[in-house]
């Protein structure tokens, strides 16, 4: 796992794309949809029982709190005993470059690095971070899993095939994750034969030039995550615990669109009639999550926002409030959270380099 200094012209780039694609969506979502506006937008916001947006807020804090506490409790295990805060900086440097990266690939780099110069070994790092992910994506199945057994009859009656489509390729692709990190826990060896097999027929098709090195690089990332495995292997309350508070990640983050959906609920005339319960919306909210796995973008922006129209037509019929609906809920869990997560990585970066530098480049090759 590279733990090089996050680049400000990278960084720079990848925001630049990202508004890009902000500014698009919002273009689109403004003016294909007729009535509504900013004040309209505005008007739903004031309408929104306050005990509720305050309730999503907290969920927006507490989601990246989620993180970072799994983070700590893995770094516990090996004995590296972190402030809160310093779990908490880790955490929002990984939602702030996975936002800003396409499928979310700059998160893990970046929450190494500023490990590492808080004299957490790169080895260690590398072990903790592969494990948390690993119980993420454990997370994810497990609540998928409990979705469709419980409301099937909401994802057959989404109108739109291919949000369908979106939906379950997102799952397997997280599925397929899954089915890797096992099958290297099980056997290393059953790993590189299929990778290699792969590997050969991408080198047939000229989609890989050099196979060597393509293997080599696999090899040294199975490597890795068996390594990590069995650095953790030996504290199972450590493990369990991730996976619980990752669930609980999950939780509080589906739980942002239930709270704004309340909250207009309690309040707007024509949202009265809406007759759906909470298990229900909970299970709408993590079908839009789910379906956003499948799009290579940064935070997934403009389909997640379409994913979301899509589900949830199913519900509100009136399109300015369920515009309003999806664009607060989004703005919560994704644009003021990235903007958050950014903040905190800032002053993190900051206090790293400026108030309490360190030099631990030698540390990070050990």
């Amino acid at each position: 796992m590279q733990t090089k200094k996050p680049s400000l012209k990278k960084q720079l780039i990848n925001v630049g794309f990202l508004l890009l694609l902000i500014g698009f969506t919002f273009f689109i979502i403004f003016h294909n949809n007729d009535g509504f506006s900013l004040r309209s937008l505005e008007d739903f916001v004031s309408k929104i029982h306050w005990p509720f947006l305050l309730g999503a807020f907290i969920c927006m804090f507490m989601n990246i709190g989620f993180k970072g506490m799994s983070i700590g409790v893995l770094s516990r295990a090996l004995g590296y005993n972190k402030r809160l805060t310093k779990n908490y900086s880790y955490a929002a440097a990984d939602i702030y470059f996975s936002a800003i990266t396409p499928s979310a690939t700059g998160g893990q780099p970046a929450s190494a690095y500023y490990m590492v110069k808080d004299d957490i070994p790169i080895s260690h790092t590398t072990a903790i971070l592969s494990v948390n992910l690993l119980m993420y994506t454990a997370s994810l199945m497990a609540l998928a899993l409990v979705t469709f057994i419980v409301r099937p009859n909401l994802f057959i009656n989404i109108d739109s095939w291919i949000v369908k489509v979106c939906i379950i390729v997102g799952l397997l692709v997280q599925l397929l994750f899954l089915s890797v990190y096992v099958i290297i826990m099980i056997s290393e060896k059953t790993v590189m034969k299929i990778a290699t097999w792969l590997v050969k027929i991408g080198s047939f098709f000229r989609i890989i030039k050099d196979r060597e090195e393509y293997l080599g690089r696999i090899d040294a990332s199975v490597k890795r995550f068996k390594n990590s495995i069995k650095l953790l292997n030996h504290d199972k309350k450590a493990l369990i615990g991730s996976f619980l508070l990752n669930f609980a990640e999950r939780i509080t983050y589906i739980s942002i669109g239930v709270l704004v959906f309340y909250g207009a609920l309690y309040n707007i005339p024509e949202l009265a009639g809406v007759k759906i319960n909470v298990i229900d919306i909970y299970a709408l909210e993590a079908f839009c999550w789910f379906g956003s796995y499948c799009i290579p973008l940064p935070g997934a922006v403009g389909a997640s926002e379409a994913i979301f129209n899509s589900v949830f037509s199913m519900v509100i019929s009136n399109v300015v409030l369920l515009n309003s609906t999806m664009m607060i809920t989004r703005g919560i869990n994704f644009y003021i959270s990235f903007i958050f997560a950014g903040i905190v990585t800032l002053l993190h970066h900051i206090n790293v380099h400026f108030i309490h530098p360190k030099r631990v480049e030698n540390k990070a090759k050990t």
